[in-house]
């Protein structure tokens, strides 16, 4: 097969991160690293994806001239591609020998260029990939390929947040700390005329709801899609349950599968939960729900916390390979991380030492609570995993959504839901 026909087959919706609306300070690049070994000289090309602004273009010119100061006989050109087409454009570079040298890359586009034999095996080829966060490594690492083929770089997950008025007129005095607490308060609220549950759950989430209770939830393995499993079924029949007596708002069921559904909802003031990333308070409830702050409270995720991550891989075919390698670790070492996210408000850095103190990085908090989902969400960021699996695509997510809402209101059983789900996604594999 051509290398264009190998990533074709392989590749997926992206789960890019949006960097549009970023905010924060400037940035100094710092030293270099020692790199993996081999002669540090040469020319390499570095590609990132959309982010040549006003905005970052200063970050990255001081990191490549830091870089080339550390290192006089490498040599660094930096280029940048369009938010539009990206998926397209690398299949291009990758199909025609042209791949840039590092590379920015989220997983589901690693994994096509590592099924084709384009990425460089980290596992082997680097000495620091034990200093990035264990979800950010695992979510490079495929069933199927030996290796990893990313350094994470930057990264989101998501928080709870309850309002804490209507848990106290349902007579729950203080914010469920498991999912099956979770679903317990819900049904004692429902008792109160009081809804909780803002979203139907997912293929993607069930993998979290399913760990809280310490089993495991897989969505693909061995070349097959494997989410229609008895603790998915249980938890699908639990919603059922609760949606006859009232626990689940109607806007949940209407809107399944719509983007951000859940967190418009819970905006309204008129349920009880909702999950969103760890930026929420400042950036949204503040703004356009400002009302409810006073009653908005953040827990921990639930189970498995969700990983949304953009990392930076290295071309297998590079003609200066220890270049390429140095760079790459370079520009996501601890110090350059924690610069990036400073530039990009409400991302946490790909590094161990980077997460371990918030305040190093994040932006100043207008609201108390809002520091509070700060903290968490980096404390919570070596556990968090990305859920779901590269060759699980937003269109079939979005069908098992529907197919699980209509299991929620009782027209099919859930088994069925998960079922037809699994013959959708297989059906439309590759």
């Amino acid at each position: 097969m051509t290398v264009r026909r190998i990533i074709a087959a392989a590749a997926v919706a992206s789960t890019a991160l949006a960097l549009a609306a970023c905010t924060g300070g400037g940035t100094e690049a710092q030293s270099a690293p020692s790199g993996s070994g081999g002669d540090i000289t040469g020319d390499i090309t570095f590609q990132t994806w959309s982010l040549k602004n006003d905005k970052f273009t200063p970050y990255f010119e001081a990191v490549v001239a830091a870089f080339e100061k550390a290192h006089p006989g490498a040599k660094v050109n930096w280029i940048d591609q369009p938010a539009e087409g990206y998926e397209d454009k690398v299949l291009q570079q990758a199909e025609s020998g042209e791949l840039p040298d590092v590379v920015n890359l989220p997983p589901e586009y690693a994994y096509s260029l590592a099924s084709a034999g384009q990425l460089t095996d980290l596992k082997s080829a680097s000495k620091v990939l034990g200093d990035y966060v264990d979800g950010g490594v695992a979510a490079y690492t495929y069933d199927g390929l030996d290796g990893s083929y990313g350094f994470p770089w930057y990264l989101g997950t998501e928080l709870n947040y309850w309002n804490k008025s209507l848990l106290a007129k349902g007579g729950v005095t203080e914010a469920p700390k498991t999912f099956q607490d979770a679903l317990d308060a819900a049904e004692k609220l429902a008792a109160q005329g009081i809804q909780t549950i803002s979203d139907v759950p997912s293929p993607k989430s069930l993998q979290s709801m399913v760990t809280d209770g310490g089993g495991t939830q897989e969505v693909f393995k061995d070349g097959k899609f494997v989410f229609n499993t008895p603790q998915a079924e249980a938890i699908i029949e639990r919603y059922a349950a609760l949606y006859k007596e009232g626990a689940i708002s109607p806007e949940a069921l209407a809107n399944a599968g719509t983007a951000n559904a859940n967190v418009n909802n819970f905006n309204k003031g008129t349920v009880a939960w909702t999950t969103a990333g760890p930026n929420y308070i400042d950036k949204d409830v503040a703004v356009n729900a400002p009302t409810l702050l006073p009653d908005v409270e953040v827990t921990h995720g639930f189970g498995t916390p969700p990983l949304f991550v953009q990392g930076i891989s290295v071309s297998s075919k590079s003609k200066n390979a220890a270049t390429a390698m140095a760079f790459a670790e370079f520009v996501t070492n601890t110090e350059n991380q924690i610069a990036f996210v400073k530039l990009a408000a409400g991302f946490y850095p790909g590094t161990k030492a980077a997460n371990s103190d918030a305040s190093a990085f994040a932006e100043t908090a207008q609201n108390p609570e809002q520091q509070v989902a700060t903290d968490l969400a980096a404390s919570q960021m070596n556990d968090a995993r990305m859920l779901g699996a590269p060759q699980y695509t937003e269109a079939m997510e979005t069908y098992a959504k529907q197919q699980i809402a209509l299991a929620v209101k009782g027209e099919i059983s859930a088994k069925e839901a998960l079922d037809k789900s699994v013959e959708y996604a297989q059906q439309n594999l590759g």
